[in-house]
């Protein structure tokens, strides 16, 4: 068979560049065994070979069952505060005197006993006393959970020439909580600025520095005993006034779908306000434990207030 020219080569080669782009067989192959290299297969692709399962490979681990917050710790519970845990003015709502002890009643879904409600509307008259006799009262009891969320509050707020004062004072209130040796939660003091001139007089506001210094030191009181939890008061206000969404017991919370959280004072929590003061409180101690609300405690904050507004009713 006589061997092809150049010449000829060079024609054919535009021939076979252009079979090469569309795929076909080009007319000098045909009848021809062509030899082309197959690209591999994708293995994501439909029809694909896959690789065979093995049946005794282990499966991914399922994330371990959340534990609900320990019913224990409702035993004895014992709460400790100013206003807002005393309820003011909630009478308004309701009709009939209502506190944070109701509310607690109404969402713990254990059995519990409340052996003291030493929240007091007259706090703020003289912390140093009234803060002590309170604690006292608590301790004889023997409570296995303290909730004094608010009772750091006034121990900045009120009387007090410079900041300084104010966080010696502070330092008194600390050291009552000290006393207790079961779990304590407390909060961070907010900067309540609408209610200045209102509900708080102006000379009893602390000065813008106070309240950073305040409130690192009670992360400071709260982190030296791991049995202590802290509800960040002073960011969930900042949140509150803003008008920005946020999720209280794992639930998502859209302000402007709903009324204001605070009454007319700007100061004290509504009545849906006050329960999630509660669901935020018991929420960071269930947090610092590593728990969940959840078989616990009644989450939903309208339907606390609602099963709070009933029980008054009866």
């Amino acid at each position: 068979m006589a061997r092809p020219s150049l010449r000829s080569l060079l024609l054919l080669l535009p021939l076979l560049a252009a079979c090469a782009s569309t795929g076909d067989t080009p007319d000098c192959c045909q009848g021809e065994t062509c030899t082309t290299e197959a690209a591999p297969a994708d293995p994501g692709a439909v029809g694909a070979p896959q690789a065979p399962v093995d049946p005794a490979a282990p499966s991914a681990p399922e994330p371990p069952p959340e534990t609900p917050l320990a019913p224990e710790l409702f035993e004895r519970v014992a709460i400790l505060g100013a206003s807002a845990s005393a309820g003011f003015n909630l009478q308004l709502e309701t009709g009939v005197p209502t506190r944070m002890a109701d509310f607690l009643a109404e969402a713990l879904l254990v059995e519990h006993t409340l052996v003291a409600d030493g929240a007091t509307e007259l706090l703020f008259f003289n912390p140093e006393r009234l803060g002590a006799e309170a604690v006292e009262a608590v301790l004889a009891t023997d409570p296995s959970l303290v909730l004094a969320v608010d009772f750091p509050f006034w121990f900045l707020y009120g009387s007090g020439r410079t900041t300084a004062d104010r966080l010696e004072r502070l330092e008194g209130g600390l050291a009552l909580l000290e006393r207790f040796d079961c779990p304590v939660v407390v909060g961070t003091i907010p900067f309540m600025e609408a209610a200045a001139g209102g509900m708080i007089p102006h000379s009893s506001m602390p000065d813008a520095d106070a309240y950073p210094l305040a409130n690192a030191r009670i992360a400071e009181w709260v982190a030296a005993d791991e049995r202590r939890a802290l509800v960040q008061l002073d960011a969930f206000h900042e949140t509150l006034t803003s008008g920005a969404d946020f999720t209280v017991a794992g639930q998502l919370w859209v302000q402007s779908e709903h009324e204001d959280l605070l009454q007319l004072d700007h100061l004290h929590p509504s009545m849906v306000g006050t329960a999630i003061f509660l669901l935020q409180s018991l929420d960071a101690l269930a947090a610092d434990r590593g728990e969940v609300l959840e078989g616990t405690v009644l989450t939903d904050p309208e339907d606390l207030a609602d099963a709070v507004d009933d029980r008054l009713a009866e």
